[in-house]
């Protein structure tokens, strides 16, 4: 078959659970005889580095090979407001049709949901072959305008009934959401140029809840990774279209014995953000004795615009214990699991079931993980290996890496799975592949 795996961003420019999933899923999908072509949005400044594929006065379209892979990277040269939340342009869906006309796809498979990699594209390639065969991923909270499936202002969860305007109004600008949900019924639902963004809230929030409904009636089947994501999914489609498995990951990342020595070693993995809640990381590392029985590894460097982590940094600036590991390849990651004994996940928003976890407790080290969505249902299922903290709370962080024992847990009753694996019981599943 001719498959397109469609994601929002794409490798090496972009580094991700997401995007190490999908250059892995299009691996096996070749291994076992099919075409697969990848695509994804890219900057303008990338884009004008390579040949083009086409252009015309919307879009840009190159394409590149990343470890054998075909990637064709999107650019879009005109942009507005409304496209971000409708994923919808009629402009676009023309340009796609247009450079879509001489190729043919049996499958578009879905990895993320965006203005780019949106409606524009499901319905130009919909349109060239009406048999096509659509599944969707659901990697990101997608469902939740926010896409953090918090509810609130708070790190709780969403309850299934829920003002989305109000939930976004609450998280914009930090005001509690029992006060939002009665001042959002006053704003207009239609768009309101002239005024502030803020006042066109529930306009953006049905658009985007529009987008989703869309793309529910058009996917033929969707794959999940938490069992939290299938409830949630399942209040809007149909049962029998969702398939269910945690993560596969890199077989680089079994290792029968972890080798982490000397001072307690943690590790964060992860984009710094707040919704990764590095910021927490920061501010309960910050409250820890400065001494040299814990060290704290970092991946990637600290570059980033957001104010608050900036301050942050600089802050535990002058401490010795915390070590930058720059932008690491998978294969030096693994190497890197068996230098360190705990790794923090403090993430603020709904993971789905994030990788990071599953290859820690692959490579022996134990893991700190916040009590939200994914990291919850991971830390049950890795009960003997995880310790949780309430999310969003410095203080309890900090007291659980202080207690947190480095010795090693040489024993989890249930086990990571490889790509491989997960692969093949996906596809088992699936009624699309098959």
């Amino acid at each position: 078959m001719n498959i397109l795996l469609a994601t929002h961003n794409f490798l090496p420019y972009h580094i991700g659970g997401t995007e190490i999933y999908v250059s892995n899923l299009a691996k096996f999908l070749i291994q076992s005889g099919h075409n697969v072509t990848i695509i994804a949005a890219i900057d303008l400044k990338i884009a004008n580095e390579y040949n083009i594929e086409y252009e015309d006065d919307n879009l840009k379209i190159i394409s590149y090979l990343h470890d054998d892979l075909t990637v064709l990277g999107i650019n879009y040269k005109t942009f507005k407001t409304e496209q971000i939340y409708a994923k919808h342009s009629t402009a676009h869906k023309k340009s796609y049709r247009s450079f879509f006309e001489s190729r043919h796809f049996d499958i578009l498979h879905i990895n993320g949901f965006t203005a780019v990699i949106g409606l524009d594209l499901i319905f130009s390639l919909k349109k060239k072959n009406p048999e096509l065969k659509i599944i969707s991923s659901y990697h990101t909270a997608i469902s939740d305008p926010k896409e953090t499936l918090t509810f609130g202002n708070t790190f709780k969860e969403q309850p299934k009934k829920i003002d989305y305007a109000a939930d976004g109004l609450s998280y914009r600008f930090n005001l509690p959401y029992w006060f939002t949900d009665k001042i959002t019924p006053f704003l207009s639902s239609k768009h309101l140029q002239l005024l502030p963004a803020v006042f066109n809230i529930r306009y953006h929030t049905k658009l985007n809840l529009d987008a989703f409904q869309q793309l529910i009636n058009i996917t033929d089947e969707w794959w999940v990774y938490s069992k939290g994501i299938k409830d949630v999914l399942s209040t809007q489609v149909k049962i029998e279209k969702i398939k269910l498995l945690r993560h596969g990951i890199a077989p680089i990342f079994f290792k029968e014995k972890n080798l982490a020595k000397g001072s307690h070693k943690f590790l964060f993995n992860g984009r710094l953000l707040r919704i990764k809640g590095f910021h927490t990381l920061l501010k309960a590392w910050n409250n820890l004795p400065d001494h040299e029985l814990k060290e704290l590894w970092i991946t990637g460097n600290p570059d980033t615009n957001d104010k608050v982590i900036k301050n942050l940094l600089k802050k535990i600036n002058s401490r010795k214990e915390i070590k930058w590991l720059g932008n690491l390849s998978q294969e030096q990651l693994a190497q890197i699991y068996l230098q360190v004994h705990t790794v923090v996940i403090p993430s603020e928003c709904y993971e789905i079931g994030p990788l990071v976890f599953h290859e820690a407790i692959a490579s022996g080290c134990n893991v700190i993980a916040s009590n939200i969505g994914g990291c919850k249902e991971l830390g049950k299922y890795f009960y003997d290996a995880t310790t949780v903290f309430e999310t969003g709370n410095a203080e309890d962080l900090k007291n659980k890496i202080s207690r947190q024992p480095s010795l090693k847990k040489s024993f989890t009753k249930n086990k990571p799975i490889d790509f491989n694996m997960h692969f093949e019981i996906m596809i088992q599943q699936s009624d699309i592949y098959k």
